[in-house]
């Protein structure tokens, strides 16, 4: 239709209609083109609260961190594979689906395994909104069209049932399992964790509990106190290594 446009244009070169339709059809050519050429695009931003030397996978595209948040950025696939690799040996794959325009936030642990934590919308009014991580650039509140997923916080009956039941195991391991099961579908606050960690019977390895837990804290800037219930000092500083290594 340009090509007889324009050889038209040539035999009545005064005829201002004809020059309005050509120009037209060449607008529509013009954005039909860019459309073609701009696709789509996801983010996906991962994060490994546990210590070790992790490097992740999306498709051909991999990203290591040192403090355990890896971020992949303008993704066209929207069912990318995601492979973690420690210390060069594989421990998780999956294919996973993305929302387009969108960042998918989620979290990796060796027990815990795969979890999406919440989708955030990439724009708001055609601008770019989000920070290096999960919130708005403009504010501190999620946006128009934010999804947030995660689970609400443990209130205080709850945990007081859960208290309750963790009481009557008689071992570290049936303690851990219930408090395992409860982190599924409840985020804690601090005090809450500080709790659970204390309860510990003895032969539980708190360290290792309080890490675990540490992902599932609401308030983590008062984690710190949790370092006082451990039996031993170096157990305090491994902890207070860890914490520190999390963004």
């Amino acid at each position: 239709m340009l090509i007889l446009i324009r050889e038209s244009l040539k035999t009545h070169p005064s005829n201002p209609m004809k020059k309005l339709l050509f120009l037209f059809v060449l607008f529509l050519q013009s954005s039909f083109i860019f459309a073609q050429n701009t696709r789509s695009t996801s983010e996906l931003f991962i994060e490994i609260p546990e210590r070790g030397n992790y490097v992740v996978y999306v498709d051909d595209e991999f990203a290591g961190s040192s403090k355990g948040r890896f971020r992949f950025y303008e993704i066209r696939n929207s069912a990318p594979t995601v492979v973690v690799m420690k210390d060069n040996a594989e421990v998780f794959r999956r294919r996973i689906n993305l929302p387009m325009n969108a960042r998918l936030l989620a979290g990796y642990t060796s027990r815990g395994g795969w979890r999406n934590i919440s989708t955030l919308n990439l724009y708001d009014r055609g601008q770019y909104a989000l920070d290096n991580w999960d919130r708005a650039i403009f504010s501190d509140r999620p946006g128009p069209g934010q999804i947030d997923d995660r689970p609400e916080i443990m209130n205080a009956d709850e945990f007081k049932q859960l208290l309750s039941m963790i009481s009557k195991e008689t071992w570290a391991d049936g303690q851990v399992k219930l408090i395992k099961i409860a982190l599924k579908s409840s985020w804690i606050t601090s005090d809450q964790a500080y709790d659970l960690v204390r309860v510990l019977k003895f032969g539980g390895d708190q360290l290792e509990l309080a890490k675990y837990i540490y992902p599932f804290i609401s308030d983590k800037r008062n984690a710190m106190k949790i370092g006082n219930l451990f039996r031993f000092p170096t157990d305090k500083s491994a902890f207070i290594d860890f914490m520190a290594k999390q963004n």
